[in-house]
């Protein structure tokens, strides 16, 4: 007789399934052999073969015909077809970081994050989860979302936000909530700190410079593409300066920087004396907000520095 007590896996919490001869992991493929309790009178139970690295490197899933003809293992009553169904992390100690590393790499792909941010964020994966700081129910998707984001943060990389890592880890059918990855991020062995708005600044110029609709008032215009971003770009970044950072805490900063950049193309407006090249909707895209979130930073943070600028010229 078997035990028949609801387990969990050690790895990722999630209560074992009942596959026959042993318990298997629905999540992470982790395969622990159930325990005899008592074996009856004359009853063989075979060997207990425990825990065994078999995978994908068996071969194919349906096996050729002299596999598929043979019993398996000699005094086992595991097929062939049984076995090649095993995981590829069964018997490894560290199959949960296997298995964020293979999703750490299936969302960079999708992200088209640089290779090193992958890099980077496998290693604090693997920190996280030997960490007993964070010892808690948490899933390898949790920890996969954290890690990147992290990583994006340790190497300057704002071409992906938490928003968009947790989509595209959804996407996937990982479901990651924002305050899981807050509570990693205070539990956490490795510290990050959040980039600044002017970090972000180039992040909205490149998502500006896809829309068609400038490059067409440009080329209409007569200026030359590479001319006008530099002059944006150095505007904005002076009005950010100008800015009280205790004032600007617990704003989004490609908020802030989407506002700095339209403020920085209003002021150029009026110096040149031309209409405005950009709408507060074509900015409220390229920063993910919405146009009210434009019209009140500008006009609560970007005006005044516009006066202080003024003053120093």
């Amino acid at each position: 007789m078997q035990s028949l007590e609801t387990e969990s896996c050690p790895d990722c919490s999630v209560p074992l399934l009942d596959a026959g001869d042993e318990l298997a992991c629905p999540s992470c493929g982790l395969v622990k052999e159930k325990a005899v309790l008592y074996a009856g009178p004359g009853s063989n139970p075979g060997p207990r073969l425990g825990p065994q690295p078999l995978g994908s490197f068996m071969g194919t899933m349906w096996g050729t015909r002299a596999e598929r003809s043979t019993s398996g293992i000699a005094g086992s009553k595991r097929s062939y077809g049984y076995l090649k169904t095993v995981s590829d992390f069964t018997g490894r100690e560290k199959g949960s970081e296997v298995e964020c590393a293979k999703l750490i790499e299936r969302v960079s792909e999708k992200l088209a994050l640089p290779r090193f941010v992958g890099i980077q964020a496998a290693t604090i994966a693997r920190k996280v989860l030997g960490s007993a700081r964070t010892k808690r129910r948490m899933t390898v998707a949790e920890v996969s979302a954290y890690s990147l984001v992290a990583a994006c943060r340790i190497e300057g990389v704002t071409s992906s936000n938490v928003r968009e890592i947790l989509s595209a880890h959804a996407a996937l059918g990982r479901k990651v909530t924002t305050s899981s990855i807050i509570q990693l991020s205070l539990a956490s062995p490795v510290k990050t700190f959040a980039k600044g708005p002017e970090d972000y600044v180039t992040r909205v110029l490149a998502r500006l410079s896809l829309n068609p609709g400038l490059d067409a008032r440009l080329e209409k215009a007569g200026v030359p593409k590479a001319a006008y971003f530099n002059a944006v770009r150095s505007l904005a970044l002076e009005l950010l300066s100008c800015c009280d950072r205790v004032s600007l805490a617990g704003r989004r900063p490609c908020a802030l920087a989407a506002s700095a950049v339209y403020s920085a193309e209003a002021a150029l407006s009026v110096a040149e004396a031309r209409r405005r090249r950009v709408t507060q909707r074509e900015m409220a895209e390229c920063g993910g907000t919405s146009e009210y979130t434009i019209r009140e930073q500008c006009a609560m943070f970007f005006t005044p520095s516009l006066a202080k600028l003024a003053r120093r010229r």
